[in-house]
């Protein structure tokens, strides 16, 4: 792939990962929210290693920020041919009616208003260099739902119909549109959540022991799905919700 690739959330413990896997093949830009301090190293990690990396900030709930960070796309390395978006707010795994309100608008318009911003504006670009992927995280919770879950099932399974829409709308321009579904990943909210309540711990837990394979998944195991979803070989993978979880929505 000697096309750019952009990957929004690419500091994130999924999204470092995947940056990784790329940067060896292509250049990459990378777009945080916040964390610039771990962006910034992350860059200067592959920098020593000889790979083209930048990191720009943006705020994918923020149209005008979105727009901003697609404007560099346009013009990075010639141009991006392959969007990753690799975000997710933090959320409290608790039953859905201790769920706050405020944190319910707060996911919800990271999730799904975000995830809206992004192809309405990866979607234009893509067509008019004659086609591209995008490829959207998710979660296994789309494939089956987890009690003590629902601020992360919900809110992505808006994103997944989102990406099948993109998908059917974008396809005949050559557009490819998918999401993948990771499980109990050994990387990012697994780590944070299972020091934040007994219930969390629990839906880890359970997630975990209804999984055939008896282990977490590996964050390169994820990286190696995006990458073939960015390559020729998925040339026709299109509108996918893809599970990477160890069987556990089977």
């Amino acid at each position: 792939m000697a096309d750019g690739i952009a990957v929004i959330g690419g500091s994130g413990g999924l999204g470092e990962a995947v940056v990784r896997r790329l940067a060896s093949r292509a250049p990459i830009l990378v777009g945080y929210r916040a964390n610039r301090e771990r962006a910034d190293a992350l860059v200067a990690s592959l920098a020593a290693q000889g790979a083209n990396v930048r990191a720009v900030q943006l705020d994918i709930t923020v149209a005008d920020s979105v727009a901003g960070f697609f404007r560099e796309a346009a013009g990075f390395a010639g141009g991006v041919a392959h969007v990753i978006s690799a975000t997710g707010p933090a959320i409290p795994l608790c039953p859905l009616l201790e769920v706050t309100e405020a944190d319910f608008r707060r996911i919800m318009d990271t999730d799904v208003l975000g995830t809206f911003n992004v192809l309405r504006h990866a979607i234009p670009l893509l067509r008019a260099r004659g086609g591209g992927s995008i490829t959207v995280f998710v979660t296994t919770a789309v494939l089956r739902t987890l009690e003590n879950d629902g601020m992360s099932s919900v809110p992505k399974t808006a994103v997944a119909g989102l990406v099948k829409l993109a998908a059917r709308e974008a396809g005949p321009h050559n557009v490819r549109c998918n999401a993948v579904a990771p499980g109990v990943i050994d990387a990012g909210i697994v780590h944070s959540s299972f020091t934040v309540s007994e219930v969390a711990k629990q839906v880890i837990g359970n997630c975990l022991d209804r999984t055939p394979m008896p282990r977490m998944g590996r964050p390169e195991e994820v990286a190696a799905l995006v990458d073939y979803l960015c390559s020729d070989a998925a040339a026709y993978v299109n509108g996918q919700v893809i599970g990477i979880d160890g069987g556990y929505s089977a």
